[in-house]
């Protein structure tokens, strides 16, 4: 018999021991992941709580004579009033 083979025969691996190592290192890969994951949430809440409000759009039409306005204007192109 070769040394190989009898190395192998006198040191059996406990398949018991295989599994308890595999198992801490999927727990270890699984609670890194989900830290990861409580982060990403975290900081999406807080982005998203930190946003700026929408400005208000301007009115359509003239709040002094009614006449419809284009978009993003800043003075009414019927009467001349600011807007």
């Amino acid at each position: 018999m070769s040394k190989a083979k009898q190395k192998k025969e006198e040191k059996p691996v406990k398949i018991e021991k295989v599994a308890e190592d595999t198992g801490e290192l999927i727990g270890k890969g699984i609670r890194k992941t989900w830290n990861v994951a409580k982060s990403f949430g975290k900081g999406l809440v807080d982005a998203v709580d930190k946003r700026e409000e929408p400005k208000a759009a301007l009115p359509l039409a003239c709040q002094h004579c009614g006449a419809s306005l284009p978009p993003k204007s800043k003075f009414c192109p019927c009467c001349g009033k600011k807007q």
